[in-house]
Parts: C-alpha cells; structure tokens; sequence
C-alpha cells in the first residue's frame, strides 16, 4: 500500500475510535500502531465506568464496521478492530526516564486487556469475566459467547473470557 494511503486510512480509523472515547468520557492514554489503550474511571471517578467502556467499544465496532465496509469497496483491503476489555485495579501516572515520561496506566487489568485485544477478530470484543459480569444486562444474549477459562500470556491463572459480536444497528 501507498504510504500515504495508510496515514489516511490511520488518521480515519483514529479519528473513530477517539471520537467514541471522548463520546463516553474515556482517558485516551496511547496510540501504537492500530491500537488505543482508552481508560475509564480515571482521572474522576465514574460509578458507571463498564457501562461507558462498553459503550465505547460497541460504537468503536460498529463505526470501525461501517469505514472498514468503504476500505474494502474503494481499495480491496479487508480490515476491522479487535477490542479487549478488562476490569481491575491499575496505576495511573507518568512513567518513563529523565529524557522520556508518559502519562499512562499499568497493572494486571490493563495486560489482560491487551492479551485479549491481540486474540480477538475483527468485529469481536473479548472481555474478561469481571468486566461481563459488570454490563451482561447491556448485551443482548444471542451475542455472547463464553470462552471458559483462557491461559493469557504472563499470566498465572487462567482467567473467564466472554466473546461478544453487537449485532449491527439499523
């Protein structure tokens, strides 16, 4: 692909991922690559932080969906969003060296969510069993899979992993 093809096409997708972030009151800590590490209940507390996480990742796939939908039409590139979601406690500060320092957030939940974001396909979010248990009345059941117990890289335990594809709105 033309380099300035893909800084396009990044620049598109970004734009819909944060726009849901910000939608929902989400923290965008870093951008990589293709990938968002968005947090909630931070730096305020929101008694409804799940609800808004899920929220987010249920407009991200479909908003990701629907720009992946004219890619495919306009270019011949097949591509979507993987989400991975987690609840847990986590650190929230700047990181880094004397000569570099990130404002970002690190812990267990946030690793889990990232091992999950890297299993998941295109138009699926893998969420931890917490994190369902949270916003399971928020998904309609048909589409809701349950994975059991999963082994996460750099983790000891195994811990529930649900899959979840939205339906697409109308």
């Amino acid at each position: 692909l033309d380099v300035e093809l893909v800084v396009d096409m990044l620049n598109e997708y970004f734009s819909v991922l944060t726009d849901a972030a910000y939608r929902h009151d989400g923290t965008i800590f870093n951008m990589a690559g293709d990938c968002l590490l968005v947090g909630f209940n931070v730096p305020f507390a929101q008694p409804d932080a799940a609800e808004r996480a899920w929220r987010t990742a249920e407009e991200m796939l479909a908003r990701v969906g629907a720009v992946a939908a004219g890619w495919s039409t306009r270019h011949g590139i097949e591509t979507g969003v993987g989400i991975g979601l987690c609840r847990g406690p986590a650190v929230i500060g700047n990181v880094g060296s004397a000569h570099y320092m990130s404002y970002t957030m690190i812990g267990n939940a946030v690793n889990a969510a990232a091992r999950l974001m890297q299993m998941a396909q295109m138009g699926e979010a893998l969420v931890s069993g917490d994190f369902y248990l949270a916003v399971r009345d928020l998904i309609p059941a048909g589409c809701v899979q349950a994975f059991g117990p999963v082994a996460l890289r750099g983790k000891s335990e195994p811990i529930a992993v649900y899959s979840v594809r939205p339906q697409p709105g109308p």
